[in-house]
């Protein structure tokens, strides 16, 4: 059983972690666009998941457990990156858009590595719905990743040369 605690433990640590990145990660997104109805996405996703770790949280108050409170180091470092890169790249939001993907499937990973581990029905509950918005969110953003996507460059096309007929052999003269 000590074992069985620990990586539920284990789990629900990371689970907080990962929406306190989240949180961060979006809420740098957000600054990183101009305003708009892509910054509107990335705050409202920001505390989104500002609110699941909080729920995660009073799910294991209700159990026993006192959480822990990550501080989410790597969403802030993630964001100042996105932001850096962001500001260098032509197409800013693309570029965002793809790394936010990117985390949002580290997110997924985690979510479903964290499940099994998760036996009280309320907390489930909890975390199930969570997964299901993730989900949502992740594919929105996908089809906006493709949407700002770049054209694919143009094909080369190979220069037709001109080709000579090929050399006609004749037979020699007087050998019938």
């Amino acid at each position: 059983m000590p074992e069985t605690l620990h990586d539920f433990a284990a789990a629900i640590e990371k689970l907080i972690s990962i929406n306190r990145d989240a949180e961060q990660g979006f809420r740098a997104a957000a600054d990183a666009v101009p305003d708009g109805p892509l910054k509107k996405q990335f705050v409202e996703l920001s505390g989104q998941r500002a609110n699941f770790a909080s729920q995660i949280q009073d799910g294991l108050r209700k159990i026993g457990f006192e959480p822990m409170n990550p501080l989410g180091a790597a969403g802030t470092l993630h964001g100042m990156w996105m932001s850096l890169k962001g500001s260098v790249m032509t197409n800013k939001a693309h570029v965002i858009l793809d790394e936010i993907e990117s985390r949002e499937d580290l997110s997924l990973k985690i979510y479903g590595e964290a499940l099994p581990f998760i036996l009280q029905p309320e907390l489930r509950a909890v975390v199930e719905k969570q997964l299901a918005s993730i989900q949502e969110s992740h594919a929105r953003i996908r089809t906006l990743r493709d949407e700002t996507a770049p054209p694919p460059p143009p094909t080369p096309v190979e220069p037709v040369r001109a080709t000579a007929p090929p050399a006609q052999v004749e037979a020699p003269v007087g050998k019938s």
